[in-house]
This record gives structure tokens, C-alpha cells and sequence, in this order.
């Protein structure tokens, strides 16, 4: 009967002990893939750096860290910008027609389909879009925005505004139904 006892509590040790380096394993994963997106997202902005004279009107800066639900969130702050309505109808990165009625964004470096919370830093709005698309292509600026969502911003009178932009980072998993 001890040697029972004994066994189980063995087996129970090695179980709760395996799922918990599982775990740990998977958000090692997470966080990897988080780091290497924001040194990817670290490096375009790096580069666009030097174009953006007048236009700089935040410190730029990269980083990663834990969302609401410990999930590992690449974080930029930058300028955006907003599509102009001679986009409306054009086909996007990923194949889908540009809606400036919907809450999307053109993004260099972060990966297609990635959900982001744009938040302005002048007033403090945000808005959640998805990356959908490549750009922006006017240099200094980081993030081009569509109309619903500049509006969401109320940066649609400047066309331009500082921002922070914190992006989920895509499992394995979600990457994989793309």
C-alpha cells in the first residue's frame, strides 16, 4: 500500500512538474518570437530615423513586454500618419481591399494580421486596428493608419501624431491558419 502511495505521488511530481516546463516553454517561445519582432521593428525604425527631420515628434523607442494576459506585447513609439481616400478599393498586403472605413493599419515590420492597439500620445485615445498592410512609404512616419482609425485618434486635422503602438504578438498557432 505505501509502495503505492509512494508511486503515484512520484507520477503526480513528474506530471505537474512536466506541464509546468511545458508551459514555461511555450511562453519562452512567446517572448522569443516577441524579441526578435521588435529587434526587426527596431531596425526599420533605425533606419528611418535619420529622414524624419521635423516630422520626429516623439523618441522613438522599442521594446517588449507582458500584456494583460502575460502574453508578450512588442512595443513602439513613433509617428503615424493616415491613408489619404486615393487608396479606397486598392489591394492590401495581404490581398484584402483597403477599407478606410475599417480599423486597419500599413505597418513595415510587424507581421501581417498582427491586432495592435494604436494609442495617441497627445491625448491619450487609442484604438485597436490590424496589420494589413506594408508602409508607410513617406519617410519619418511608422505607422499609416486608416481614416476610421485616425479619426478614432482625432488626429485626422494634423495628419500626424506621436504614438504608441502595442502589438500582440501572433503564436505559432495563429500564425499557422494564416
Amino acid at each position: 500500500m505505501r509502495r503505492t502511495v509512494y508511486a503515484r505521488r512520484i507520477l503526480i511530481t513528474f506530471f505537474v512538474f512536466s506541464a509546468s516546463n511545458q508551459y514555461v516553454s511555450a511562453q519562452d517561445k512567446a517572448t522569443q518570437q516577441a524579441e526578435k519582432i521588435a529587434e526587426k521593428v527596431k531596425q526599420k525604425a533605425e533606419a528611418s530615423e535619420k529622414a524624419e527631420g521635423g516630422q520626429d515628434l516623439v523618441k522613438d523607442k522599442v521594446t517588449v513586454k507582458k500584456g494583460k494576459d502575460g502574453q508578450p506585447v512588442a512595443e513602439q513609439r513613433r509617428e503615424a500618419s493616415y491613408y489619404g481616400a486615393g487608396f479606397q478599393g486598392k489591394k492590401t498586403a495581404t490581398g484584402e481591399k483597403f477599407d478606410q472605413n475599417e480599423r486597419t493599419a500599413a505597418h513595415p515590420a510587424l507581421p501581417l494580421g498582427t491586432k495592435a492597439t494604436v494609442t495617441n500620445l497627445q491625448n491619450g485615445k487609442s484604438v485597436d486596428v490590424k496589420i494589413n498592410d506594408r508602409g508607410p512609404y513617406v519617410k519619418g512616419r511608422d505607422i499609416d493608419l486608416s481614416k476610421s482609425a485616425a479619426k478614432e485618434l482625432g488626429m485626422t486635422k494634423e495628419g500626424v501624431a506621436p504614438v504608441k503602438i502595442e502589438a500582440e504578438v501572433p503564436t505559432e498557432k495563429k500564425q499557422e491558419k494564416k
